[in-house]
């Protein structure tokens, strides 16, 4: 059986923002609402994750989605469907 390839990557608190500031405005929403989603999901992820000594890049995705749904369905959709939307 093959093994998986390792990657690993250091949390960013700013790459985090900004990836939701991103699917935020290519659906739309306001820059303001945009950059405040992307920094109270950052805020979020950044509390969740203090306590964690390995975070799958999936377990960062599904935690990032989870806070987004609460605060846009629609940037939830779109961060979740990423690889699907054409």
């Amino acid at each position: 059986m093959a093994r998986r390839k390792q990657i690993t990557y250091e949390y960013s608190h700013d790459g985090v923002k900004q990836s939701v500031i991103r699917y935020a405005k290519g659906v739309r929403q306001p820059e303001g609402w945009a950059e405040q989603m992307g920094e109270r999901v950052a805020r979020a992820v950044d509390k969740w994750i203090a306590d964690k000594d390995i975070v799958t890049e999936d377990d960062l995705r599904r935690k990032i989605i989870a806070e987004l749904q609460v605060l846009n369905q629609d940037v939830a959709f779109a961060y979740q469907n990423h690889d699907r939307i054409i």
